[in-house]
């Protein structure tokens, strides 16, 4: 089985630190918390000339270290409890408890709040840009997610406001593509939304016995290239989702349910870019995942295939690197209880190819590929 290698744990944070978010040209992190901050974290390359530009997270070479470079502070009065990057790089939204959302722009070095986006009635539990820019989407505590579209001059206007969820909405995602959008709740649900004729309406639902979380959803990922969506649950199970044609139509169904390597909560999923997905767990523990034919030839797989680079926000007031380190496939994880997936649409079957007991002292809130 593989291992996690710490590279370095940045501190900095004086309360929970809920999500990170990797910029889209991975030289910069932004970290958010319930010290109602948001830092801007850069990678100091001391190997190389500061002539030379910035290489991407996963090309971190020896001796280099992650410094503050900005903190974003006196704007939300509560947790800043989600933070995401527009698809350029110049702008970052940041969702609070403080019912609002602000958006950040950074622009010769500086970064100023542009924009204040007011409307939830409770708190925002996470912010999300699609693809193109062009639209954000947010999700509340009072059951509800709205879609926001740039305007010129840092303007944001209300498109549409969904009330699909019965319950507390935890996460909103945007399809690699840009023309779904995925929501996910405390009602047990996740719901996929389309536009039909400029209102966003739900296509479909996943939810229900034998197929859907019988727990609240926390997080949900596609991966790179939108074919397939992993799901973290309360109920401790991670379950994957494939698109399928279903009478001519274009319908997600379930390709497999992970039991068995989870005994608390799962908080956090992520699939990146290498595709292997990365869970964090209300056992401390961090988990990388990778289909089964991967698993039984990694041995045989190439460094930058295996390697997965997952920047990790926990309870506690710092923030710890891992990457994975390649190294030969022995089985499944240590200890009782299912192994693998079951059920579904047919195939996709996923092992775990390491686990990293005590990431962090507490709850791993966020992991990020």
């Amino acid at each position: 089985m593989g291992s996690l290698e710490e590279v370095q744990c940045l501190e900095g944070h004086t309360d929970r630190v809920w999500q990170v978010a990797w910029s889209p040209s991975g030289d910069m992190l932004a970290s958010c918390g319930g010290d109602r901050t948001v830092r801007i974290w850069q990678r100091q390359q001391q190997s190389s000339s500061s002539q030379q530009p910035q290489q991407p997270a996963e090309q971190q070479q020896p001796g280099d270290r992650w410094v503050c470079s900005a903190i974003l502070e006196d704007t939300h009065s509560r947790t800043i409890r989600s933070a995401c990057w527009s698809p350029t790089g110049r702008y970052l939204a940041t969702a609070s408890f403080d019912r609002t959302t602000a958006i950040w722009q950074h622009q010769g070095g500086v970064w100023e709040n542009v924009a204040m986006l007011e409307g939830h009635e409770s708190e925002v539990k996470e912010v999300a840009w699609n693809p193109n820019g062009c639209l954000i989407a947010t999700c509340s505590r009072d059951k509800t997610v709205w879609l926001w579209e740039a305007q010129p001059g840092n303007e944001y206007e209300v498109v549409d406001v969904k009330h699909g969820h019965s319950q507390d909405v935890k996460c909103v995602r945007w399809h690699p593509q840009g023309e779904v959008l995925a929501s996910a709740s405390y009602d047990d649900s996740i719901k996929l939304w389309v536009d039909e004729d400029d209102e966003w309406v739900c296509a479909q639902t996943l939810a229900g016995p034998g197929v859907g979380h019988t727990s609240t959803v926390w997080e949900l990922a596609f991966d790179a290239e939108g074919r397939r969506m992993v799901s973290c649950s309360d109920d401790a199970t991670l379950k994957i989702w494939a698109c399928r044609k279903d009478a001519g139509q274009l319908r997600w169904q379930l390709l497999s349910t992970l039991s068995g390597y989870h005994g608390r909560t799962i908080f956090t999923v992520d699939w990146s870019k290498a595709g292997l997905i990365a869970s964090g767990c209300a056992d401390n523990a961090i988990r990388i995942f990778g289909e089964a034919a991967a698993a039984d030839s990694a041995a045989a797989m190439d460094e930058e295939a295996v390697a997965a680079a997952a920047d990790v926000a926990a309870a506690e007031p710092g923030l710890r690197g891992l990457f994975m380190q390649p190294q030969q496939q022995q089985g499944g994880d240590a200890g009782g209880g299912s192994r693998g997936g079951s059920g579904g649409a047919g195939g996709g079957s996923f092992a775990l190819l390491c686990k990293r007991e005590q990431a962090h002292p507490l709850d791993v809130n966020c992991v990020r590929g």
